[in-house]
């Protein structure tokens, strides 16, 4: 099978303003992680075409003949970066990986998805979406500090630190008014929910579908470092000090209400072939979960948390990958005939 390996490298990203906070391309891929998709998916003796997804990828593809793409574009601009690549091979007809334009759109968005979250009655904290820093402060947000403030539009824990955390509405408004000015884009502010991080890995599409164990980070195990909220210098800075605990330690009624509603998360976005869901245990509540987001997009690079959560479970790299592009092909009714252990036979790390 021919397979298009679609990526968006640092290295190929429009030069970010000076002034830019430094997480500003964290977002995008590495040459390292193409060459273990390429490894994974040449494994299964898939002839794999890697090229960047950008403006001129439908020239690139014109002659190639491509049975599926392989999508890992994040996108270099707007808040429908995710959903651009996508929508272009759709105009072309070229099957690909992962969800279609429209969740991918709706997912970025965050605060459009915890409106989606909530009128299907799953649980999200309260929250409000910004576009000055003067805005009107709603009554159910002032009642409830301290808040939690982030970018609207972006992933991997960008915009998010300790100072997301606001104690009161002084606080409030000079984070805001930061996050407007170096992300230049909306401002989401929730009730903070005191209680560890946990999130949940899916592959496949409903009734298909794999759950792989649950992550937990015990926040409790960075008092040393002065951080307590999941943001990029866990996820990137500090990533050789990531300290998680997979499979979590967590009462059966509470990891299948985690599962439950991560499927639930899933079919309301409309997500397709592979996720991931965050929650925030509230501590205050006898650990009832509240929904932060769903990645529809999430990273399978070989140190990404889907991944780590793959490998409690005994999974290479190589059969996460494979396992994403099979639920594609069987998604367009394309069919693939790999056993699985070549795949197994491939271990990047």
């Amino acid at each position: 099978m021919r397979v298009a390996l679609l990526h968006n490298l640092v290295e190929n990203a429009p030069q970010p303003n000076p002034d830019a906070p430094r997480d500003i391309l964290y977002e995008l891929d590495h040459p390292k992680n193409i060459e273990a998709y390429q490894k994974a998916l040449e494994a299964g003796g898939h002839e794999v075409f890697a090229m960047n997804g950008d403006a001129y990828l439908a020239e690139r593809l014109k002659d190639l003949s491509i049975d599926i793409c392989f999508n890992q574009c994040e996108g270099y601009h707007g808040d429908s970066r995710e959903a651009q690549i996508p929508a272009l091979l759709e105009m072309l007809g070229i099957p690909y990986t992962g969800s279609k334009v429209l969740a991918l759109a709706l997912t970025l968005d965050k605060a459009m998805t915890k409106r989606v979250l909530a009128y299907h009655g799953l649980l999200t904290p309260p929250f409000q979406e910004f576009v000055t820093a003067d805005d009107l402060l709603d009554a159910r947000l002032a009642a409830h500090f301290p808040l939690f403030a982030k970018p609207n539009s972006e992933g991997t824990g960008m915009g998010i630190d300790d100072r997301s955390i606001l104690r009161d509405e002084a606080e409030l408004r000079e984070r805001i008014a930061y996050l407007l000015n170096a992300y230049q884009e909306p401002v989401l502010v929730e009730k903070y929910i005191e209680g560890n991080d946990v999130t949940v890995g899916l592959v496949g599409n409903y009734p298909d579908l794999h759950l792989f164990p649950i992550s937990m980070i015990d926040n409790s195990l960075y008092e040393e470092t002065g951080i307590h909220v999941y943001g990029s210098e866990l996820k990137i800075d500090l990533g050789d000090e990531y300290k998680y605990q997979c499979p979590a330690q967590l009462p059966d009624e509470l990891a299948n209400e985690l599962r439950r509603l991560a499927i639930e998360t899933m079919r309301v976005t409309l997500t397709l072939d592979y996720a991931r869901v965050d929650f925030r245990l509230d501590k205050n509540a006898n650990n009832r979960p509240y929904i932060l987001e769903i990645n529809s997009l999430p990273g399978i690079t070989p140190i990404s948390d889907l991944t780590l959560m793959a490998e409690a479970e005994g999974w290479s790299h190589a059969r996460l990958v494979y396992s994403v592009l099979e639920a594609a092909l069987k998604r367009h009714g394309l069919q693939i005939d790999v056993p699985l252990h070549e795949y197994e036979k491939v271990r990047v790390r």
